[in-house]
């Protein structure tokens, strides 16, 4: 006769009993893996963050973790509460929108200085990924046969902005491709004493590229990749003072969602996806495309 716990067993008993306690502790081992299987990647409404969402669900699903994408979560009030709230456990945003949004009182506009500060001013139980090359950043781009074409930054064009009729895009199909005049007056003013008194609204990209082109306005007011593949062909004056806050792709997380493995792969997101190919992306995607082809090809052609 043994001892176990303080009560005479005979026998074998005590292995066998320690053998039931290791088979429960396993079990609910198992039903924590299982519990935590699946990593839902949240998206809002527009064009963007859903092909940015397939993008990393399919880098996170490569470190052979089960993923669901979940799209159409409204604003981004809306997919930050779903991913407080656990219905999901991955966004894809951008540094600056995040870092107004925690911090409105922040005046970083460098991309490593909004990193860091989106850092300090997350909520507990939120963490982010290192940032993509990727961006989105408001730009200025002006007529390259308008009375502004020989200039190269905001620094030269500011000056004489206040004589540019200014374009701006108001798509209600897409939120992410447009700007607000405020916005970039309370930007532009203080740091370049610029100040626009004209401005003209279009749909959409593509008539403000052709109003840009054919004189009908001076400037345009574009976001670098969610205005599409035709940012690429316009003359974006330099932000030489940075103005634009840094606006770069990143994965806001629950703390805990991740293992290592798929941590690792988003940062391979981070280091090759450009604001080149998400722009390229989200024009595949406008024209027709499935957003989750059109993240899988990318992916394919990085690995992931």
């Amino acid at each position: 006769m043994s001892r176990w716990n303080g009560v005479s067993v005979v026998g074998s008993a005590p292995r066998v009993l320690t053998a039931a306690i290791v088979a429960l502790t396993l079990a609910g081992c198992a039903a924590d893996t299982q519990e935590r299987a699946t990593v839902v990647v949240g998206a809002g409404e527009n064009v963007t963050g859903v092909v940015l969402a397939h993008i990393y669900a399919g880098a996170v699903r490569s470190a052979g973790v089960t993923v669901a994408v979940k799209e159409d979560l409204g604003e981004r009030s809306d997919y930050l509460a779903a991913l407080d709230g656990g219905e999901v456990s991955l966004v894809p945003d951008f540094t600056g929108e995040l870092l107004h949004t925690f911090d409105s009182l922040s005046g970083a506009t460098e991309a490593e200085d909004v990193f860091v500060d989106l850092n300090r001013s997350l909520p507990e139980g939120l963490s982010v990924g290192d940032y993509a090359l990727a961006e989105d950043r408001v730009a200025i781009a002006v007529s390259p046969s308008g009375p502004f074409a020989v200039a190269s930054s905001l620094s030269d064009f500011a000056p004489s902005c206040s004589d540019a009729v200014v374009g701006i895009v108001e798509n209600s199909n897409d939120a992410s491709a447009g700007t607000e005049p405020l916005d970039i007056g309370m930007r532009l003013g203080p740091v370049y004493g610029c100040s626009f008194t004209e401005f003209m609204v279009y749909p959409d990209s593509d008539s403000a590229v052709s109003g840009l082109d054919s004189g009908e306005i001076d400037a345009l007011a574009l976001r670098t990749a969610s205005f599409g593949p035709l940012a690429a062909g316009l003359s974006a004056l330099d932000d030489d003072e940075s103005a634009f806050a840094a606006q770069n792709v990143v994965p806001l997380m629950r703390d805990g969602a991740l293992d290592d493995a798929a941590f690792a792969a988003l940062s391979v997101v981070a280091g090759e996806l450009t604001t080149a190919d998400l722009a390229e992306m989200i024009g595949e995607v406008r024209s027709g495309e499935n957003s989750g082809d059109v993240a899988a090809r990318w992916l394919g052609e990085h690995n992931l």
